[in-house]
């Protein structure tokens, strides 16, 4: 029995020494302290009745057990790796806070940018639009002052126009003027050769006598012919009345009326009114 226990003793420890190395943990080393316990009690009292009694040995069945993991125990950390671990902690934490407050910088300034950048747009678009507003103001200024010039163009050339047709006009009374003079001078002229031919060959009646009137309308040829007498008003004394156109007929052709003016002649003497009286026809 010691024999076989020496023999199998170290092999059994050795097997579980192996077991143990191999990482069972504390359920393999438990289970090799019973064993070591176990053997020993066989032993010693295998020992005691090895005299009196020899008994074969039993064999023993075990069964290796598996046991939750133990807990591993905190080691104590020395105060060298606190104040390392703290100083790390502290020094994380400042690298936190760095970089959240250089988040929050970042983001400030962006914010910053963008109300920048926003404002500097709505700068940039007031501005356009008070360029806008300025350009089309002066265009309005533009347009009005043109307008206005326009205006003043046309009314200096209304006036310029009145001017002319009053200057025009003005020439054209002084013409009508000095046509309606040269036209009476020389109807007076043609009427009073008229009369003064007619006087010539007019005999007197003995009934005539002064304020006696007699109104004749002459027709002529533009040579001074006559082709119609007509009594327009009697003198109220037949015998005086035919004396004066007897005194006409024998007077005519007035051939001067050919060197009269064609207008005149035909305005004025193309049909003539002529008022005789005795005392006109004396000479």
């Amino acid at each position: 029995m010691k024999r076989w226990f020496n023999s199998a003793f170290p092999a059994f420890f050795a097997f579980h020494v192996k077991r143990v190395s191999e990482g069972y943990g504390v359920a393999i080393a438990l289970s090799l302290v019973l064993h070591i316990m176990m053997f020993t009690l066989l032993v010693a009292k295998w020992d005691a009745e090895s005299s009196v009694k020899i008994t074969p040995p039993m064999p023993i069945s075990a069964a290796l057990v598996t046991l939750p993991g133990p807990v591993a125990k905190p080691q104590p950390v020395r105060k060298s790796e606190t104040q390392d671990l703290a100083a790390k902690k502290r020094k994380d934490e400042a690298r936190k806070q760095a970089e959240v407050k250089k988040r929050a910088e970042a983001k400030k300034r962006a914010e910053q940018q963008r109300k920048e950048k926003a404002l500097a747009l709505k700068r940039e678009q007031e501005q356009e639009k008070k360029e806008a507003l300025r350009k089309k103001e002066a265009a309005a200024r533009e347009l009005r002052e043109q307008e206005k010039r326009r205006q003043e163009k046309a009314q200096r050339r209304k006036e310029e126009e009145a001017r002319e047709q009053a200057l025009a006009m003005e020439r054209q009374a002084l013409q009508e003027a000095q046509q309606l003079e040269y036209d009476q001078l020389e109807t007076a002229k043609y009427s009073a050769l008229i009369e003064s031919l007619t006087a010539r060959y007019w005999n007197r009646p003995p009934s005539a006598r002064n304020h006696m009137l007699a109104t004749v309308q002459i027709s002529l040829s533009r040579f001074g012919d006559i082709i119609d007498i007509r009594l327009v008003k009697s003198s109220g004394n037949d015998e005086y009345d035919r004396s004066v156109t007897q005194a006409i007929r024998l007077a005519a052709p007035f051939s001067e009326l050919k060197n009269l003016d064609g207008r005149i002649f035909d305005q004025y003497f193309r049909r003539i009114t002529f008022n005789f009286s005795p005392e006109d026809l004396v000479r």
